[in-house]
C-alpha cells in the first residue's frame, strides 16, 4: 500500500488554493526547540525542470512558519536582490504535514545547482537546516526515514514517504564464490537467495563436460551460507560410458588444474555460473596463500584472495593501475588500465564514473562479462563504449569492479597538453606526454615530425628537411638526430634546439652536412631508436610532404614547396589567416548555460544555442551593440523531445548536437542519438516552433537520415544542422541526384523553402538534404570540406559562403564553401583567430548578421562544450557592410525585431525592444494602447486608426517614424525622444517635459 503523507505544497512559492486555515491554536517557531527540517531536494527535475524542496514538521504542535525562506549555498546574500524562496504570511504547518516550495520563473528567484546547499531559515534569518551536497541526484535527495534520517539518493517521492523500495532477491540463488586449484582441490559455493535451497541434483564440471560431479540427494544450504565442496566430498560421478551416475568422491571426478573451468549448473542441465583461469592461484609465487574468489562475496567480480576456505573472502588487492588518461584531445575521452602483476584479472562487470557518479550513473556500460586482462596487458575504456559522459578539464576518474569496490582513482586540475601517461608503463607517475599511446605501451619519444623534404630544388638551392612541432607549447628537440639512407650520414641536432608552438623548423644541407638524393630517406633517431622516416620515389616533385599537414599518416608529392610553412597539396584547400580581429571575449563569467553546450544559429537579431545534454534550447536578444540578454520566456531553455516521448517526461530525449532556424522562424535541432540509448548512433532532425509558451516542445516533426549516411560509432553522428534559403543554393550547389545544378522546382513537397545541411563529426563531410513534408528526405550532396572532423555549420548570408568548423581535436580550424555550380564547389581553410584556445572543445560557431557591423568587424560566436562557464566567447570578422544613408540627410534605420499583429486582441501592448517594426491590421483590438519604449519604432498598417500609441523611451536619442499612417493620438512622454518622422496624420500630446521644441520633425 503506498502510503501518504499528510501533505501541503507551495507552488511556485505560494500555498495551494485547497488549504484552509482554521482557527486553531499554534505554537511560533522560537517557543519551542525546531521541529521543522528539510525532508526532501530536487535540483534536477526531468519532468518540469524546476527545483523544489519539501519541509516537514516531524513535532507534535503546529508551527507558525510565515516568512521562513530557503536559500542556497549563497545564504543570507540572497535576500539582497530578493532570491529566496519565501512563505507565505499566515502559514502553518500542522504537525506530521509537509510543505513543498518551488522555484518561480514569475518571480526570478534562486534555482538550485548541480553542487550546492539548501537551507531553511525562519522569519528571523536564523537557519534551522541545511544539506549540502555534491552532483544533481539521481532521484532526489531525501531523508530516509523522514525528518529524521539521513539524506539518500532515490526516486522521487514528491507528496510520498520516501520509502527505500529494496530489491526484491530470488528464494534461491546458488554461485561460485571461491575455487582453489593447489595445494589443494576445492569448490565454496554461496546461497544469495532468502530461503534454504535444495541442493539436490546441482552439478559441477571442470572445463571438459565428461568430468562432471553432483552433489548428493538431501544436500541443502540456508540462506546467505557458505558450502565447500573439497577433494573427497562424497556425491553423484558420471561416468562416460555408461552415460549415468554413481556415487563418488568430488576429486574422482574432477581435478582442478592450473589452467582449467569451474561451471556450476542447476538439476536441469541450465549453467548458472562459471569461471576460467589459465595457471594456479598464487600469491608472491606461493599457491598456498592464494585461491581465485569472489569480492565481495557472492556478487563481486573473481579476482586473487587469500585462502578463506569457508569464511568471508579476503581479496588482494588487483594490480591494475590507471595507466593513461585523454581528457580532451581525442575523437573520444578514455582512459587505459594496465596489469602490472602476474595474475590474469577478469574485469567483467567493471566500470568507471567521473567525479560525478550520481549525475552519470545511466551513463556507464560495465565491461562485458568473460573479458579478463592478462599481465602485462591494456585495457581502455573507452567514451561512447563503456561511458558516455564526457572528461573535463578538471576531474576525476576512478574504476570500480563488479561488486562496486574502488580499484584504481587518478585526479587532474587541467587538461593535459595531450594526454597524462605513466612513464614508464605501469610503475612511474603520471605526467603530461604530449603523444597518446592508447591501448600500447607509453613509450617516450620526441614529438617532433618530419614534414617535408626537399631533395631536388629547381632553382638549384639547397637540399631542405622541414621539422614540425605538433603541440602546442616549445618542443626541444636537442639529441635527435638526422639520417638520410646511408647511416654514415648523420647530424645530431645541437643542444638548445627548439621550434615554437604549432611551428616549423627549416634545415638545408649547408647545416645537415650531407645531399639528398633520388629513391632517398630522412629518418629521425631518438636514443637509437627510429621515430620518424619518410621515403620518396625518384627525386621529390616538388617536395615531399606529410599528408595532410602535420596530422598526416602517410607522405606525398606536394603542390608547391612551402619551407617553413605548412603543407600544400592538389585537393587540400589553401590555408588563410583568421579575417579579423584577434581578440575574443567570454559572455558567460559565471554559470549561465549548461555544461554540455553544443550547436549555435544567428537568425534576426537572435542567437539561438543548444545544449546536448538536456535537448534544451536558449534564444538570446541581440542588440546593436553587441549586448546579449534572454529572449522573453527563454532564461531557463525550452526542451525538445522526439515524438514517442510525447507521454514520458523523464524521457532523457535527443542530444542534441545542433540547431538552425527557417525562414519562418522554425528552428531545427541534429540529434545524433537517443540519450536513452547512448549506445546507438541515431542521426534525426527535429523541427519545433519556439514561440509555443510550453516549455517541453514535442517535435512538429522529425526526419531520420541515419539510413543515409555511413555506419558511424554512436558519439561520431551528425553534430550540427543548418538551412539555406532556395535563393542561396538555386543554380549554385551541385545536386548529385540529377548531376546539374539544384532546381528547388525539383522537389515540390520538400518544406521550408530551402536546403538543410548537416555535419558529420566521423568523416568531416557535410551533406545536403532536401527533407518533405510526410518525413522523408532525399540526400542531394556530399561535400568534404577536407578539415577532418566537421562540429559546426553557419551560412553568411552576406559573403554567400557555408562554414564548417572542427573543434580541438583539429585545432579549431574551419573552412568557407563557395557553391560555383560546379561538382567541386570552391572551399578555403581558415586559421582560427589568435584569441580562439585550440584546444577548447568549440561545438556551436555562428556569425552575426551584417547589419551588426560595427568598425568594420561583426561578431563572431563559439560555444564550447563542457564547461559551466566561459562556454560562450565572442570575437570578429571583418565586414565591409555600411548602412546607406539618403540624399535629404535622413538616416534609414532597418529595425532589428518586426512585429507583424493580424487579428490580434489584447488589453495592453507593451513593447520593450530597442529598435523594432510593428505592424497591426484593422482586425486587432488594444483596448489601452500601444507602449514603446525602445530607441526606435516605425509603424506601419491601418490598425493604429482607433488607437493611441505612447512613446516613452528609456534611453536619449529615440528615434520615432509612423511611415505616414493615420493614429487616433500620440503620447510623447518624457525627454528622451529625438526625431519623428512621418507623422503627418498624427495627432500628438506631450507629458512629463516632452516638447515639440525639442524634437525634430522629419
Amino acid at each position: 500500500m503506498n502510503k501518504k503523507k499528510k501533505r501541503m505544497s507551495v507552488l511556485s512559492v505560494s500555498l495551494i488554493a485547497s488549504i484552509v486555515l482554521s482557527p486553531m491554536q499554534f505554537v511560533q517557531a522560537a517557543e519551542v526547540e525546531n521541529t521543522v527540517f528539510i525532508n526532501e531536494i530536487e535540483s534536477n527535475d526531468p519532468v518540469t525542470d524546476n527545483d523544489w524542496i519539501e519541509i516537514i514538521n516531524t513535532g507534535n504542535s503546529d508551527i507558525d512558519i510565515s516568512g521562513w525562506f530557503v536559500t542556497d549555498d549563497k545564504g543570507l546574500e540572497r535576500l539582497t536582490d530578493s532570491e529566496e524562496w519565501r512563505i507565505a504570511d499566515e502559514t502553518v504547518l500542522k504537525a506530521g504535514e509537509i510543505l513543498v516550495i518551488e522555484h518561480s520563473d514569475a518571480l526570478n528567484n534562486l534555482s538550485l545547482g548541480k553542487d550546492d546547499t539548501a537551507s531553511l531559515y525562519d522569519s528571523s534569518n536564523t537557519l534551522l537546516d541545511s544539506y549540502t551536497y555534491v552532483g544533481h541526484a539521481a532521484g532526489t535527495y531525501s531523508r530516509v526515514p523522514d525528518g529524521t534520517g539521513e539524506f539518500v539518493d532515490q526516486e522521487s517521492t514528491k507528496g510520498a514517504l520516501n520509502i527505500v523500495e529494496k530489491q526484491e532477491l530470488p528464494n534461491h540463488k546458488l554461485v561460485i564464490n571461491e575455487i582453489n586449484s593447489q595445494p589443494d582441490d576445492w569448490v565454496e559455493f554461496i546461497n544469495l537467495g532468502t530461503e534454504e535451497m535444495d541442493l539436490s541434483g546441482y552439478e559441477i564440471r571442470d572445463n571438459s563436460d565428461d568430468h562432471r560431479w553432483k552433489f548428493a540427494e538431501g544436500t541443502s544450504l540456508q540462506a546467505g551460507a557458505l558450502f565447500v565442496v573439497e577433494a573427497n566430498s562424497l556425491g553423484q560421478v558420471y561416468d562416460d560410458q555408461t552415460d549415468a551416475f554413481a556415487e563418488g568422491s568430488f576429486e574422482a571426478a574432477i581435478g582442478i588444474g592450473g589452467g582449467d573451468s569451474i561451471r556450476l549448473y542447476d538439476k536441469d542441465g541450465n549453467l548458472l555460473d562459471e569461471y576460467s583461469w589459465t595457471e594456479h592461484a598464487s600469491y608472491q609465487g606461493d599457491a598456498a596463500l592464494a585461491s581465485f574468489g569472489r569480492y565481495p562475496d557472492g556478487t563481486g567480480s573473481f579476482g586473487l584472495t587469500k585462502e578463506t576456505k569457508g569464511l568471508t573472502n579476503e581479496w588482494y588487492n588487483p594490480q591494475i593501475v590507471i595507466n593513461e588518461v585523454e581528457s580532451n584531445d581525442d575523437e573520444t575521452d578514455w582512459v587505459e588500465i594496465y596489469n602490472v602483476g602476474t595474475t590474469t584479472v577478469d574485469l567483467s562487470g567493471w566500470y568507471l564514473y567521473d567525479n560525478d557518479p550520481v549525475g552519470h550513473v545511466a551513463d556507464i556500460n560495465p565491461v562485458a562479462d568473460g573479458t579478463v586482462l592478462n599481465p602485462g596487458e591494456f585495457y581502455v575504456f573507452d567514451g561512447n563504449k563503456d561511458f558516455t559522459f564526457g572528461l573535463g578539464k578538471a576531474d576525476q576518474v576512478t574504476i570500480f569492479n563488479k561488486g562496486g569496490v574502488s580499484i584504481a582513482e587518478y585526479s587532474w586540475e587541467v587538461h593535459a597538453n595531450g594526454v597524462y601517461a605513466r612513464i614508464p608503463d605501469g610503475t612511474g607517475e603520471l605526467v603530461e606526454f604530449p603523444t597518446s599511446t592508447k591501448g600500447k605501451a607509453n613509450i617516450v619519444t620526441n614529438s617532433v615530425l618530419l614534414n617535408e623534404v626537399q631533395s631536388n630544388d629547381p632553382n638549384d638551392g639547397p637540399d631542405w628537411i622541414e621539422l614540425a612541432n605538433p603541440t602546442g607549447e616549445v618542443l626541444d628537440i636537442s639529441g635527435v638526430i638526422i639520417k638520410d639512407s646511408d647511416d654514415t650520414h648523420q647530424y645530431l641536432i645541437p643542444n638548445g634546439t627548439t621550434i615554437p608552438a604549432y611551428g616549423f623548423l627549416v634545415l638545408t644541407d649547408e647545416i645537415f652536412g650531407f645531399g639528398l638524393g633520388k629513391n632517398d630517406s630522412v629518418r629521425l633517431f631518438e636514443n637509437d631508436r627510429l621515430i620518424a622516416s619518410a621515403t620518396w620515389p625518384e627525386h621529390t616533385n616538388p617536395t615531399w610532404g606529410l599528408y595532410p599537414d602535420v596530422k598526416g599518416t602517410e607522405y606525398r608529392n606536394t603542390r608547391e614547396e612551402t619551407p617553413g610553412a605548412p603543407n600544400k597539396f592538389e585537393d587540400i584547400p589553401e590555408m588563410i589567416a583568421w579575417p579579423g580581429n584577434g581578440e575574443v571575449v567570454i559572455f558567460d563569467q559565471e554559470p549561465t548555460f549548461l555544461e554540455d553546450s553544443s550547436g549555435l544559429d544567428f537568425f534576426k537579431d537572435q542567437l539561438y544555442a543548444v545544449d546536448n545534454g538536456t535537448g534544451k534550447f536558449w534564444i538570446l536578444d541581440v542588440s546593436k551593440n553587441g549586448e546579449l540578454s534572454f529572449a522573453k520566456g527563454f532564461k531557463d531553455g525550452k526542451r525538445v523531445r522526439f515524438q514517442k516521448d510525447a507521454d514520458d517526461a523523464k524521457a532523457a530525449g535527443p542530444d542534441a548536437e545542433g540547431i538552425t532556424v527557417d525562414g519562418n522562424g522554425f528552428v531545427y535541432i541534429a540529434s545524433e542519438r537517443d540519450n536513452n540509448v547512448k549506445g546507438v548512433n541515431f542521426n534525426m532532425i527535429l523541427q519545433v516552433d519556439p514561440l509555443k509558451e510550453d516549455n517541453d516542445l514535442i517535435a512538429l516533426q522529425q526526419w531520420d537520415i541515419t539510413d543515409s549516411l555511413p555506419v558511424v560509432s554512436a558519439n561520431m553522428g551528425i553534430e550540427a544542422v543548418e538551412w539555406v534559403s532556395n535563393a542561396n543554393v538555386n543554380g549554385k550547389l551541385y545536386d548529385q541526384n540529377t548531376n546539374t545544378v539544384f532546381d528547388a522546382t525539383n522537389y515540390p513537397n520538400a518544406i521550408a523553402s530551402g536546403v538543410f545541411f548537416v555535419a558529420l563529426e566521423d568523416n568531416g563531410h557535410v551533406y545536403a538534404y532536401v527533407l518533405n513534408k510526410d518525413g522523408s528526405s532525399l540526400l542531394i550532396a556530399d561535400i568534404d570540406a577536407k578539415i577532418g572532423g566537421a562540429m559546426a555549420l553557419d551560412y553568411d548570408t552576406y559573403e554567400n559562403v557555408l562554414w564548417v568548423v572542427a573543434d580541438n581535436g583539429y585545432n579549431n580550424r574551419s573552412a568557407k564553401i563557395s557553391f560555383n555550380g560546379e561538382q567541386n564547389p570552391e572551399i578555403i581553410h581558415i586559421i582560427p583567430a589568435s584569441g580562439v584556445d585550440v584546444s577548447a572543445n568549440n561545438e556551436g560557431f555562428a556569425i552575426a548578421e551584417a547589419i551588426f557591423t560595427k568598425d568594420s568587424q561583426r561578431p563572431v560566436y563559439r560555444f564550447k562544450d563542457g564547461e559551466k562557464s566561459g562556454s560562450l566567447s565572442i570575437g570578429s570578422i571583418t565586414s565591409d557592410y555600411k548602412e546607406s544613408v539618403d540624399d535629404d540627410n535622413v538616416e534609414p534605420i532597418t529595425p532589428q525585431k518586426s512585429y507583424d499583429f493580424k487579428n490580434y486582441h489584447t488589453d495592453k501592448l507593451v513593447i520593450h525592444k530597442p529598435s523594432v517594426s510593428i505592424t497591426v491590421d484593422i482586425a486587432s483590438t488594444i483596448n489601452n494602447g500601444v507602449v514603446f519604449t525602445g530607441e526606435y519604432a516605425e509603424f506601419h498598417g491601418a490598425g493604429f486608426v482607433d488607437k493611441t500609441i505612447t512613446i516613452k523611451p528609456k534611453k536619449a536619442g529615440a528615434i520615432i517614424d509612423f511611415k505616414g499612417i493615420e493614429v487616433q493620438k500620440v503620447v510623447i512622454s518624457g525627454t528622451n525622444v529625438k526625431e519623428i518622422r512621418g507623422s503627418e496624420k498624427v495627432t500628438i500630446e506631450y507629458d512629463d517635459g516632452a516638447s515639440a521644441e525639442n524634437i525634430i520633425f522629419n
